[in-house]
């Protein structure tokens, strides 16, 4: 009976534990518990069966992939099971090389356990079936004030925080220590002093020198059986008459949400198209206004033999292609600019590998029979819009779950980080909160405003601090503004600088050198 009620607690405590500190519940001390249990059962079960050990391992931390990103399943069914199964997967890989260098260096191989972890997180960010939603250090969303020393080293020194507590309070209970206790508990008092005086000191660093006004519009349709069945033109007329409740002569930047102008603007004449038009009509009103949307868009390639790229998709015409994308458009007083959606989702924007296997796009999932299929083109590098008077990040939705990513919109001389987004796929789920809640990170990140406008979802200000100034509530028809401070002689952040490869490098080297440290004086011993 007492294996039966182990096994049950190995396989649900880790996913509650994660589960329930993860936003919007926010428990987030129960992040420092949530690998405990599979600490102690790879103690337990280092010299047992593999399989087994790594059946149970797989069960727990699916468990804890279900529990928070269930909601994938409302906008897609194929997708949210593969993300389900794989994604676990992919965790399960850091702890089979921790069982196997246990075996060979003993109770040093927990501090390679953390560069494990912290290099499957790396790397999980950086291919073609990335899903970087649970990394670690995105756990502590929900307590900014804890989390102001992201600046300097991004989620991947929260996610090696958060290690380091499960490591020293796993120690604690299984040598029944008061030490590790203790060292876990100066561990946590270091890291919230250390945050209270980075939040203080950059309030000391920040010097603003000027104002802009900004306004969100959220429109808040149904992308099921509205937004991409609807007139664009028509969508358009009821979000300028929505944003013009927000909008005065003193408003600099007006921003709608992704995917806005759902009739694809051709890339070659975007400036022709009759919703820019209507947009650029709204300037005459107000002269000073540059207005940030998503769009949907297109190039057409003509005269064509072969497939002239990967995402181009085949006409009736043999030699005629195009290649749809999804893009935020700046209006304003420079030509049209416009950038495309560059990290896409798996499996609804972007096959797996599509460039290796050019025939797997035929799989691409299609969220209703509206949507475009297939994989969508993109930019080949982050593009900052100059709004005159500012510099403007056009984040598109999935983009700002990547610190890194988002760190070279501020290298090219951003200001200002604008996400557009469209969080209705999920519905009334928590996939919309977290997706605030990471944004809020990515404002500590870089310290610059972070402005959010979602067709529905929260639209809102996140100040550098990551706090939300104002926000929107879910499947709210308005349109908002707010006066944003800019210092521009404001310096980078040590994160925006140096990225994550450097502070994996750091980290990993910081773990090395304890653990070679703690084996030599085992062997000495």
């Amino acid at each position: 009976m007492m294996n039966k009620w182990k096994w049950l607690y190995y396989l649900l405590a880790p996913g509650i534990c994660l589960w329930l500190a993860w936003p919007p519940i926010g428990i987030f001390v129960l992040l420092f518990v949530g690998f405990v249990p599979l600490l102690q059962l790879q103690e337990e079960w280092q010299e047992r069966s593999g399989l087994r050990w790594w059946i149970r391992l797989y069960g727990s931390l699916f468990f804890w992939n279900l529990f928070t990103t269930w909601w994938v399943w409302n906008s897609t069914l194929p997708g949210a099971v593969a993300m389900l199964i794989l994604n676990t997967l992919f965790m399960t890989l850091p702890w089979i090389l921790y069982r196997y260098s246990r075996k060979k260096l003993g109770d040093p191989s927990i501090y390679l356990f953390v560069v494990f972890w912290l290099t499957y997180e790396y790397l999980h960010h950086r291919w073609d079936l990335s899903w970087p939603w649970l990394t670690l250090g995105n756990g502590l969303a929900s307590a900014p004030w804890l989390v102001q020393w992201y600046d300097i080293t991004g989620t991947l020194g929260g996610s090696a925080f958060v290690l380091a507590m499960n490591v020293l309070i796993w120690k604690a209970w299984k040598f029944r220590s008061r030490k590790y206790g203790l060292a876990a508990t100066a561990l946590l008092v270091f890291v919230w002093v250390s945050s209270v005086f980075d939040g203080w000191k950059w309030q000391q660093i920040v010097k603003p020198d000027k104002k802009v006004n900004v306004a969100v519009c959220q429109p808040s349709y149904d992308p099921w059986n509205e937004k991409f069945t609807r007139s664009s033109s028509e969508m358009v007329a009821e979000m300028l008459a929505l944003s013009k409740t927000a909008v005065d002569k003193n408003t600099y930047l007006l921003v709608w949400p992704e995917t806005s102008i759902t009739s694809s603007i051709d890339v070659d004449h975007p400036a022709q198209h009759p919703d820019v038009l209507s947009l650029a009509a709204l300037r005459k009103e107000f002269p000073s206004l540059q207005i940030l949307t998503g769009a949907d868009m297109q190039q057409v390639y003509e005269n064509c033999k072969v497939r002239p790229n990967t995402t181009a998709r085949p006409t009736q015409e043999p030699s005629l292609w195009w290649n749809a994308y999804n893009s935020a458009v700046l209006i304003g007083d420079k030509p049209l600019q416009y950038y495309h959606k560059s990290i896409l989702v798996p499996g609804t924007e972007q096959m797996p590998f599509v460039q290796h296997f050019p025939w797997i796009d035929k799989l691409a999932v299609q969220l209703d029979e509206n949507s475009i299929s297939g994989s969508l083109g993109k930019s080949t590098a982050p593009v900052v819009f100059d709004a005159k008077e500012i510099k403007v990040a056009p984040i598109i939705c999935y983009e700002s779950i990547y610190g890194d990513y988002t760190g070279r919109f501020v290298k090219d001389s951003a200001d200002i980080l604008c996400v557009i987004t469209n969080d209705a796929w999920w519905g009334n789920t928590p996939g919309y909160k977290q997706h605030l809640a990471y944004a809020r990170l990515r404002a500590i990140e870089h310290r610059r405003w972070l402005v959010r406008s979602a067709n529905t979802g929260i639209s809102g200000f996140i100040n550098p601090y990551g706090e939300l100034v104002k926000a929107t509530d879910w499947w709210e028809k308005t349109a908002v503004s707010e006066s944003i401070e800019i210092d521009s002689k404001r310096k980078l952040t040590l994160y925006t600088r140096m990225g994550d490869l450097m502070w994996l490098l750091i980290l990993s080297g910081i773990c090395i050198v304890l653990g070679s440290a703690y084996y030599l004086r085992l062997r000495k011993s």
